[in-house]
């Protein structure tokens, strides 16, 4: 009667090899699934339109006008189209901002009503002075602009641009007509605006999430996903085959 074989033990490297393949195995249905989740929520996001999102087609945003027998300081001669009249800290002074339907505001002094917009430059620095809460530093430049500045600033205009001296060449953007800070950029941020635009794939507005390529690559990436998890699916059986020999 012939004896049987005694079975081999897999040698390190073998089990080495099967440990890897297993753990290479699970790594990419763990990650395949958030992959999955990534192209076709951004095939759904691609394929909305922001407009209707944000139900702008059913929406009026439009600010009120108040009738022109409000009361109103002596000095507001023309009441026409006025939204709001209000008394607002511009640079540590106090000063009343009237806006107006068509979008434009300008700022009055409070006793006389002289206009006081575009603000000057002193002022423009006074408020980025006071808005600055980081590490000791200085401003180092100051512009008025009236054109959008690529992707960093797009208005509203006119707009004084206000430069720090720090490590991160803060720019600080306010409003010349109200006063109000409309936004602060920095090297980061051009850092991450420029990531951006690579993850929507919009390399020019970095805002169009609405693009043919974004749409075609996340319905292209959501088919691969699936017939991955098709082809991984597959090589359960043969696993269970192979050991069962």
């Amino acid at each position: 009667m012939a004896s049987v074989p005694a079975l081999r033990k897999p040698s390190r490297k073998l089990r080495l090899h099967i440990f890897g393949s297993k753990l290479h195995k699970w790594l990419a249905l763990f990650v395949g699934v958030q992959v999955l989740l990534w192209m076709g929520t951004g095939a759904i996001m691609s394929f909305l339109k922001i407009e209707q999102v944000r139900s702008e087609h059913v929406i009026s945003r439009e600010a009120e006008t108040l009738d022109p027998e409000f009361p109103a300081p002596r000095w507001l001669v023309d009441r026409q189209g006025i939204v709001a009249v209000t008394t607002k800290s511009v640079a540590g002074r106090p000063l009343v901002q009237v806006e107006r339907s068509d979008g434009s505001m300008t700022l009055h002094e409070t006793e006389t009503g002289t206009r006081v917009s575009p603000l000057p430059l002193a002022d423009a620095q006074a408020v980025a002075s006071r808005a600055w809460t980081g590490p000791e530093t200085s401003i180092t430049g100051a512009k008025l602009i009236e054109r959008p500045i690529g992707t960093e600033f797009r208005g509203p205009f006119p707009a004084w641009q206000i430069t720090f001296s720090d490590p991160d060449a803060t720019r600080l953007y306010i409003d010349a007509s109200s006063g109000a800070i409309l936004a602060a950029r920095s090297d980061t941020w051009r850092f991450f605006d420029f990531v951006w635009g690579l993850h929507i794939m919009d390399w020019t507005q970095r805002d169009r999430i609405n693009s043919w390529w974004l749409l075609l690559f996340g319905i292209g990436g959501t088919v691969i996903a699936l017939s991955g998890f098709v082809l991984l699916a597959n090589r359960f059986p043969k696993l269970r085959r192979r050991k069962v020999r």
